[in-house]
């Protein structure tokens, strides 16, 4: 059957052959009706169609599927690529997806995914800028299974969208309404972070101006402040730090949160960036003269050792190692400039400082009086 299938897809790339694609295509059909994968090598040649620009052979085979395999999970993801080709931001039917839709809800009533099948037609609408489709799709999710996880992550989602459209009071009264009837959903932070929050964040991108960087904030902090602790916990104190420090300039700010992700969540998987943040935002703090130099020469120092001892494998391991070098170089603390210099060296041999960080060293080694190594 396979084989069948390769005979196809030779006649398409040919490209000047379509009449002999179709043959073969007849054939895959007849000849193997009873195998059980055929559904699988129907919906292959279906989307080789769609790509080829054959969408009208796409969609007779993706009707074949679901007509004749509808207990087949290949029936369902055919009647998705229906759905997915009458979404379109140019020549979309609009119609079609509403009837074809119908037709997934009825045809595969019972499958379990269906939740997040609906969730992701919603999401297409959304890619494409169709803000009110999308909001349509995600609201059937919400009231069809309202006890599912996309049925939370879709009411979350509907919020963002409202933010699209410039509606923030309804976004923040969704927001309201998730975290009072929350019952401890595991689903929830995350639900908040990606609907709400990245909404916000996402319209500061596009220039909407700093108050969204701080609405965008202020729902990772009810994250923080008002959900049970989870994975989406140091995430929401992560973004809030970027958005602090790297969006609005309030570095002592970004830096609290920074902080608060290596004191809390030291193996989180941003925690080796987090640190290095700290020094680095420091290093800000005391070359502005917002903070003295007494104060924040030893939080510097701190923070990249940390790096070092904690996430040795890190990226920002090169850059601290560096840093440890030139400070103790700074404070004639000869041996242990050399220690960091020499670390630099052996750890990191690819980066683009390694021959600055010899010549350093060279200079280290002679301040030492060992100059054959100098």
């Amino acid at each position: 059957m396979w084989s069948q299938v390769d005979i196809f897809n030779s006649y398409i790339a040919d490209g000047n052959n379509a009449a002999a694609a179709d043959a073969a295509v007849g054939e895959l059909l007849s000849v193997f009706a009873d195998n059980a994968k055929l559904a699988k090598a129907v919906r292959n040649v279906a989307r080789t169609y769609n790509a080829a620009g054959r969408s009208d052979k796409a969609m007779e085979l993706w009707m074949c599927n679901v007509d004749n395999s509808p207990n087949n999970v290949n029936a369902l993801l055919s009647q998705l690529d229906i759905i997915y080709s009458y979404i379109d931001p140019n020549n979309g039917n609009d119609a079609a997806v509403d009837r074809e839709v119908e037709k997934l809800l009825t045809v595969f009533s019972d499958e379990p995914t269906l939740p997040q099948k609906v969730h992701f037609i919603a999401n297409r609408y959304r890619k494409i800028g169709k803000y009110e489709r999308a909001i349509r799709f995600h609201k059937i999710v919400g009231e069809k299974w309202s006890n599912n996880d996309f049925a939370t992550l879709s009411k979350a989602a509907v919020g963002g969208l409202h933010i699209a459209l410039g509606d923030d009071e309804t976004a923040e009264a969704i927001l309201d309404n998730l975290i009072a009837d929350s019952n401890d959903q595991r689903i929830l932070p995350r639900a908040i972070f990606e609907g709400i929050g990245q909404a916000y964040y996402g319209e500061a991108r596009q220039g909407k101006g700093d108050e969204y960087y701080r609405k965008a904030i202020a729902a990772w902090e009810r994250i923080i402040k008002e959900l049970p602790p989870s994975r989406i916990t140091p995430q929401s104190y992560y973004a809030s730090a970027v958005c602090y420090s790297q969006e609005l300039g309030e570095y002592q700010k970004g830096i609290e949160y920074y902080q608060a992700i290596v004191d809390n969540w030291p193996n989180y998987e941003y925690a080796w960036h987090a640190q290095f943040f700290v020094g680095k935002y420091y290093e800000k703090l005391r070359n502005s003269r917002t903070v003295p130099e007494s104060e924040a020469n030893p939080k510097i120092e701190q923070a990249y050792q940390a790096v070092i001892e904690k996430y040795p494998n890190s990226k920002s391991g090169p850059y601290a190692a560096l840093k440890l070098g030139q400070i103790n170089f700074q404070k004639g603390r000869w041996v242990e400039a050399a220690m960091y210099f020499e670390l630099f060296v052996q750890k990191y041999p690819e980066d683009k400082r390694h021959s600055y960080v010899l010549y350093y060293l060279g200079q280290t080694y002679e301040k030492m009086g060992q100059l054959a190594p100098a």
